[in-house]
């Protein structure tokens, strides 16, 4: 398990001092960006902030296809 940890030490903060993630080793990188957006939300950025800076939460029904296309062309199985 790994751990995404944010701390803050200003003295006039009276949102959350220390915000921890625990997660797995082996998550994806869908995976990691959805505990960075929440992790944002957490620290108190606005949700319109953070759909501009990360785009889109969720893998679209696009990416999924192509990432399964991508797999059958590694394997040596893919055919027009």
């Amino acid at each position: 398990m790994a751990k995404f940890i944010f701390i803050t030490e200003e003295k006039e903060n009276r949102e959350a001092s220390k915000i921890e993630f625990t997660v797995p080793n082996d998550m994806d990188v869908w995976e990691y960006k959805r505990v960075c957006i929440r992790m944002a939300g957490a620290m108190g950025y606005a949700s319109l902030s953070i759909k501009k800076a990360f785009g889109h939460e969720f893998k679209s029904e696009q990416d999924i296809e192509i990432g399964n296309k991508l797999k059958l062309i590694y394997s040596g199985s893919y055919t027009l």
